[in-house]
């Protein structure tokens, strides 16, 4: 069944929609830049306390990784193909490609491409990363 309305209504939610998924990109992009400056109480911002990161290394509570933000050195990063959708109006999905290069705790990140999911969610008027994973991408 069509109703008459469904389609001007679906134009607008995805204007509304795309405006907050750009917005979230520039924070996703501020989390790294954060990261790579190693700015615990930005990071803390944009990354609460009771986020998770699951990394190839394993799955590292925000406490963690602010507690080991030293031992980890971004030296340089490439983000590229950003896509992003809300499965409602308090949830942004991210999906995008990250290459790094850098170190923890003396060795070297693993070498090649990730894709990275990050989940953020709308808490009062803020937006914060509340959960990220990165996927290796396996060479062909």
């Amino acid at each position: 069944m069509k109703h008459s309305h469904s389609k001007s209504t679906r134009k607008t939610k995805t204007n509304a929609e795309s405006a907050i998924v750009k917005k979230i990109i520039q924070l996703e992009k501020r989390v790294w830049k954060t990261a790579q400056e190693r700015d615990a109480d930005r990071f803390r911002q944009l990354v609460p306390a009771d986020a998770i990161m699951i990394f190839q290394s394993g799955v590292v509570p925000q406490p963690e990784y602010l507690a080991t933000m030293n031992e980890r050195t971004i030296s340089r990063y490439e983000l590229r193909r950003f896509r992003g959708f809300m499965p409602n109006a308090r949830t942004v999905i991210l999906c995008y490609e990250a290459l790094r290069l850098g170190e923890e705790a003396g060795k070297t990140f693993p070498e090649g491409a990730v894709i990275e999911s990050t989940t953020w969610i709308k808490r009062g008027a803020r937006w914060v990363a509340i959960l990220n994973q990165e996927t290796l991408i396996a060479n062909s």
